[in-house]
């Protein structure tokens, strides 16, 4: 058996309530989709009516879900990784490739982080507006994608270096190696 620093869902902190928060909004942004699709589905079915906006706010919120969805699936350590090579890998070497992995993603992430930015300034810059009847400022939707990497990056150091933003840690067993 081995051990590995991981947080708890019970403790408390600034971690702890941002991954709350953001699995709170991701749920909420769920639940809103689907009430809007079934309701323009059931309105243009029945009354042939359209609020012709739904298309738009759907988008959105797929965005919104994937951005904050990946937070939630890496915080919950549940994303996708060949567990039948990692598992028979010693605990040491692991650490060594969690450390390479979180090293590359925050090259990543901080990448996309300065790119998506200039996307949004640019955006907001020109008041570039969605070409529907909300005409939604383009940039306010677009934050939601240096919002979910800036959140990530958070939940990347928080992986990598478990003590930083908490005062204790729980010791979680796992299997074997």
């Amino acid at each position: 058996m081995s051990t590995q620093t991981t947080p708890s869902h019970s403790e408390g902190g600034i971690i702890h309530i941002l991954t709350k928060v953001v699995e709170t909004i991701a749920s909420a942004a769920i639940v809103i989709m689907v009430i809007l699709v079934v309701l323009e589905v059931l309105l243009r079915s029945t009354f042939g009516f359209s609020f012709g906006f739904v298309d738009e706010i759907v988008a959105y919120l797929v965005v919104l879900i994937t951005f904050f969805g990946a937070c939630v699936t890496f915080k919950n350590r549940a994303l996708f990784k060949v567990e039948i090579f990692y598992g028979k890998i010693p605990k040491k070497i692991r650490r060594v490739f969690d450390l390479i992995h979180s090293f590359l993603s925050l090259v990543l992430c901080f990448t996309l982080i300065y790119y998506s930015f200039f996307l949004v300034s640019s955006s907001y810059e020109r008041q570039t507006v969605s070409p529907t009847k909300l005409e939604t400022p383009l940039y306010i939707p677009q934050l939601i994608i240096p919002i979910g990497l800036i959140i990530l990056v958070i939940f990347i150091i928080d992986f990598a270096f478990p003590n930083l933003f908490r005062s204790k840690s729980v010791k979680i067993t796992e299997d074997n190696e």
